[in-house]
């Protein structure tokens, strides 16, 4: 059941997205800057966000800070997207700082009304606030120069892989999206970059020289070496950066994730560096308990499932490398729904050659593409492969499951979609 909190912020979506930060700037003035009143780590960027975030923040909290981590989208529930040290804001207190939110822009004329994000931002800041967190770790929600989350004054900025997502807002070249997402780079702040297109790498490295930010860059400044793999369990790296740390364990699979531990262990040493006390262990410790749901998950053992919130094509490129790393010559059963902003004939194109058989769905949420238009376009790119349409995510995640197929069951396409299975499994009854 939503409560009061969920119910204002539905009803804020038709604001639409406006362009600036001079709002929300605005809203935290009113509420006495929350933000400023903690250290922070903004990580932009196309993929691997959460997971870097989500590293960062357990290393940290594995070395006594107390963590606030604020990520989206969320999976099943809003509150996912605002914890303290691994923990959800509990409801009612998100309720009760939603209606401190709602009151305080009541008062105000109807261009300073929030959208659901900037409203959202606000109430994850002022909860921080409340509860004395000593770091807040950030994911930036799109783009970079306008987005909510561009108020704080970080103390590290991260830049993950820079890919085509959000076109429509942030603009047709890797260089004009680069320079969106550089916008969140301050005068004289240290900067981590992911591994780059050379488009993106040059405008990140001017931005770095116009602002006077040190910079560190995946393979010039540091890197990692895959050493090995024990699925469904874990995976083993080598880091060589600022220091080096060997056999290095984490719980999330695929080599981009090894890339991924690569950037969140270069920015907590870092951070070591800037006067935080991170111990080795610590970091040892954080990384190998770091669990990020819908992140090539395995759900279910048998059948074997596997849930991907990859929804772009550079996302489902790593899960296509991440299949072929764990089963070489497997064929998978594809339960896919996409959202219509994505570049989805790319991504089905992606894996097409991959499929068993595939299942269209539509997620729920009205951006989804019709199921229909997904399975003719596969049809055109594999004719000889079986297509089944199954709108109700339920219905179609119970057809896979009912298979009788010794082929894993692969989910993917949208994170909304994979919200929906996780749900779904949680009541489940097996």
């Amino acid at each position: 059941m939503s409560g009061s909190g969920h119910r204002y912020l539905e009803q804020l979506t038709d604001f639409g997205i406006k362009l600036g930060l001079d709002k929300i700037r605005f809203i935290l003035s009113k509420l006495g800057d929350p933000h400023k009143k903690y250290q922070s780590i903004l990580i932009a960027g196309t993929n691997g966000k959460g997971s870097v975030a989500c590293f960062i923040s357990n290393c940290l909290k594995k070395a006594g800070y107390k963590v606030g981590l604020y990520t989206s989208p969320h999976l099943i529930r809003v509150e996912e997207r605002i914890k303290i040290n691994g923990k959800d804001i509990p409801s009612k207190i998100f309720d009760h700082i939603c209606t401190d939110v709602k009151n305080l822009c009541s008062k105000f004329s109807i261009e300073m009304q929030p959208t659901y994000f900037e409203a959202l931002t606000a109430v994850a800041f002022e909860y921080f606030r409340r509860e004395k967190i000593d770091i807040c770790v950030c994911e930036v929600g799109m783009g970079g120069r306008f987005d909510a989350t561009n108020v704080l004054k970080p103390i590290l900025e991260v830049i993950m892989p820079v890919s085509f997502d959000h076109t429509e807002y942030l603009g047709n070249s890797i260089e004009e999206i680069a320079s969106e997402k550089a916008g969140i780079i301050k005068q004289n702040s240290v900067v981590v970059s992911g591994k780059q297109l050379q488009g993106a790498l040059k405008v990140i490295r001017r931005v770095c020289k116009q602002k006077n930010a040190r910079t560190y860059f995946y393979g010039k400044d540091f890197s990692a070496k895959f050493v090995s793999s024990d699925f469904p369990y874990q995976q083993r790296l080598n880091f060589n950066g600022i220091e080096n740390l060997k056999d290095v364990s984490i719980r999330l699979f695929g080599k981009h994730q090894v890339h991924n531990a690569a950037v969140a262990i270069e920015s907590l040493l870092l951070l070591r560096k800037l006067g935080f006390n991170i111990t080795d262990r610590a970091i040892i410790e954080g990384m190998g308990s770091s669990v990020w749901p819908a992140r090539f998950q395995p759900v279910m053992e048998n059948p074997l499932v596997i849930i991907d919130g990859g929804h772009n094509p550079d996302g489902i490129k790593s899960l296509k490398k991440a299949l072929k790393e764990y089963f070489s010559d497997s064929k998978f059963i594809f339960l896919v729904g996409i959202l219509k902003d994505k570049k989805w004939e790319q991504m089905l194109k992606i894996i097409a050659n991959l499929g068993e058989r595939f299942i269209f769905t539509k997620p729920d949420n009205p951006r989804s593409v019709p199921p229909q238009m997904l399975a003719s376009w596969m049809k055109e790119l594999s004719p000889e492969i079986p297509v089944e349409i199954i709108e109700k995510p339920r219905d179609a995640f119970e057809k896979l499951i009912g298979i009788n197929s010794k082929q894993p069951g692969i989910i993917c396409g949208s994170l909304y979609l994979a919200g929906e299975i996780l749900k779904i499994l949680k009541s489940r009854k097996f």
